[in-house]
């Protein structure tokens, strides 16, 4: 009855869905047969059961009036992993998500690297070639693939992608699941459990959170292992303490620039200890335990850094000097406050009060780590690269949860309980209407051609096939196991030359492009024959981003009046 009234919620907030998972699907398009099914399994019961014991029934499920916010706040949590699951794009294909997927599956095959898809190129190809997108050459030969992005999530996919491949998708949603409850958990322990369930209901419903728990990006996991650190140093205890250096040690390994977050962490370990001064001494077992659970992934970290880049302090990203930059400060600071404010409302301000009203309840060190892992989450991403679409807020993600437990918190000192819940109830629905607005439930479709076009590859394609591809990279090499060769990285009078060569050696040669690559291809190779693209395609993706695969081959029989119809494949 219980799964049946969630089965029937969950079908309401996201509108319907279809969840595909290894090769299973459960497809829900309407709340009424669920919940007819709840409303019939209800009155079973109390039937079988009698009035009086389907009653105290009820009662145990709803708990005593302590429990019932930590229940609903489960309820939330499932809730999320339910729709971050059934509206999850599974999709493989761009920088972030390749970078994470592929380096997963290389993880799991006990490699730190993707090796070189050929021990030799032909001329006029360089080793960058061999690189998807979201991946860099090596900077020793043989030339492997590196990724741009740090390990983390891929040493936390990769359990998964042994078993099955696309199992790396429910990675996500986990932490979704996560972050909703260990924001209830941190309300609940620095004020109350109104406070905590208020803040873990909003943050369930932001659109910019609900946009990141649908795609394999880190964002979400990083800024749940955040927030469960801090969790467990609220706790205090040594055992704690151990759990809050090892989720505190994977988010750095997820998202390594927020590793100052870190150092905030012992000041928790002071206050629970007992004491607001040093001197005394019952925080430094809980402080060691801090540091021995961070001690095992941070030499995991340092080992593939070194394995991958010569260095343990290197990473894929590059020079830190063209990430950050004064420069970048004033344009982010103009973007990312209009951006909060837009998906989450000018409640968010309110905010700022937070600290104060926690400093009032006896919280004033968990209020200051607080609002201190705020500001340098904050600053870190002033001074980065300037972007200009809104969901680049998801850089931001892990100081949101305790913004909105200053937001609740403030409600609920100044309003009371049940208008502090009242209001956010009525703000979490405007969220799932600008969620909606902002196609966080639209990504699965417009992310569909790489699923499709990697589907279409693992069927059909030739054992033996190169695919001469940029933004279908990754796609092709999670889907299909095809190796691909940027294009962008041959020399633009080698293209026909390295088409020949291939084929020399029994390959099959084929070049996939988006629509918005087939300008550049055309220039780039404009005295090449296989860079003209006028024949027909073999294959032609029709989804928002079109996908159309050539065979160079065909382009003399075209010529000669051999024609070859084009197989459309429509989402």
């Amino acid at each position: 009855m219980l799964a049946a009234l969630a089965w029937s919620a969950v079908t309401l907030l996201s509108g319907g869905f279809v969840a595909r998972v290894a090769g299973w699907s459960l497809a829900s398009r309407s709340p009424l047969r669920p919940l007819v099914l709840a409303t019939v399994l209800a009155f079973a019961a109390r039937w079988l059961l009698g009035a009086a014991s389907f009653n105290a029934w009820i009662g145990w499920v709803a708990g005593d009036r302590s429990r019932r916010a930590g229940r609903l706040a489960m309820v939330l949590a499932l809730a999320t992993l339910v729709i971050a699951t059934a509206w999850n794009t599974r999709a493989v294909g761009g920088s972030d998500s390749s970078c994470y997927a592929l380096q997963a599956g290389a993880l799991a095959r006990g490699q730190v690297a993707l090796p070189p898809v050929f021990s030799e190129l032909p001329p006029g190809m360089s080793p960058a070639a061999m690189a998807p997108i979201g991946f860099i050459p090596s900077p020793a030969p043989p030339h492997a693939a590196v990724p741009i992005c740090a390990p983390g999530l891929a040493a936390l996919m990769a359990p998964a992608f042994l078993v099955h491949r696309e199992l790396v998708f429910l990675i996500v949603p986990a932490f979704a699941a996560l972050l909703v409850w260990c924001t209830f958990a941190l309300g609940r322990a620095l004020d109350d459990e109104t406070t905590g369930l208020g803040a873990a209901l909003l943050l369930a419903c932001s659109p910019i959170f609900l946009y990141q728990a649908v795609q394999p990006m880190s964002d979400v996991p990083a800024a749940a292992l955040w927030l469960a650190a801090f969790v467990f140093c609220v706790r205090g205890t040594v055992a704690a303490s151990v759990a809050a250096g090892f989720a505190a040690s994977l988010a750095v390994f997820a998202r390594p620039n927020l590793a100052v977050l870190a150092i905030l962490l012992p000041l928790v370990l002071v206050k629970i200890g007992g004491s607001h001064r040093l001197s005394e001494k019952r925080w430094i077992t809980p402080f060691l335990g801090l540091v021995a659970g961070a001690v095992p992934v941070g030499i995991a970290m340092l080992a593939i850094n070194a394995a991958r880049y010569g260095s343990p302090l290197a990473s894929g990203y590059g020079s830190t000097d063209a990430l950050f930059a004064w420069a970048h400060v004033a344009p982010n600071l103009a973007r990312y406050p209009r951006w909060l404010i837009a998906t989450h409302s000018p409640i968010v301000l309110l905010a700022v009060a937070g600290p104060w009203v926690l400093w009032r309840r006896g919280r004033g060190v968990e209020a200051l780590v607080a609002t201190a892992a705020i500001g340098a989450t904050v600053a870190t991403y002033l001074a980065y690269t300037v972007f200009d679409d809104w969901w680049y807020l998801r850089f931001l993600l892990p100081a949101l949860p305790l913004v909105l437990l200053f937001v609740v918190a403030t409600l609920r000192a100044v309003a009371g309980r049940a208008i502090a819940i009242a209001i956010c109830a009525l703000l979490a629905g405007w969220y799932l209407d600008v969620a909606h607005d902002r196609h966080v439930f639209a990504l699965a479709g417009l992310e569909s051609r790489f699923r499709i076009t990697g589907a279409h590859a693992a069927r059909a394609f030739p054992e033996k096939t190169v695919v001469f591809t940029v933004q279908e990279s990754g796609a092709l090499r999670f889907y299909a196991d095809v190796p691909t060769l940027a294009w962008d990285s041959i020399d633009p009078s080698a293209l026909d030359e390295a088409i020949a060569w291939f084929g020399a050696r029994g390959f099959t040669a084929l070049v996939a492009l988006e629509d918005a690559e087939e300008g550049d291809f055309r220039r780039r190779f404009a005295d090449e024959s296989a860079g003209q693209l006028d024949w027909p395609a073999m294959v032609e993706v029709h989804a928002p981003v079109r996908v159309r695969i050539y065979d160079p081959r065909e382009r003399d029989r075209y010529r000669a009046g051999v024609r070859r119809e084009t197989e459309h494949i429509w989402r």
